[in-house]
């Protein structure tokens, strides 16, 4: 047996608590034989992980993590689209009381200033990486 199997073998034993002593060819088969067994258990112990919902494969949670995100950024991009004629029209009535006298806020000019401060934070929230 290779000394890197052998010394994996020997740290995988010692995690999980068994100490098997050197003794010649016998030591050595029942410690590889002990090892075999643990690698099982834990074999074992993954799949029952993994059917119960305790464990996700690696690449399908980055995939839905990466979806999830442009979803929620798509619906940002979109939003000042939606609410800039709501908005203009709360502040020109909001703005004609206040000053006593017709003011006009362009729907326009409201969803070109929504978007750029939109965009603006989307930057800022894409910065930090997921890192799994």
């Amino acid at each position: 047996m290779p000394a890197a199997v052998i010394a994996s073998a020997n740290e995988t034993l010692r995690e999980n608590g068994v100490t098997v002593p050197e003794v010649g060819e016998a030591g050595a088969y029942m410690k590889a034989k002990t090892f075999n067994e643990i690698m099982k258990a834990q074999e074992r112990k993954l799949g029952l992980q993994i059917r119960e919902g305790e464990l996700v494969d690696r690449n399908r949670a980055i995939s839905l993590v990466f979806r999830l995100a442009r979803e929620e950024r798509d619906a940002w991009v979109n939003w000042p689209a939606r609410v800039a004629a709501l908005m203009a029209a709360e502040l020109t009535a909001s703005c004609s009381e206040a000053v006593g006298h017709e003011v006009t806020i362009e729907t326009a000019a409201m969803q070109k200033v929504l978007e750029a401060h939109v965009r603006a934070h989307l930057e800022e929230l894409a910065q930090p990486r997921i890192a799994l």
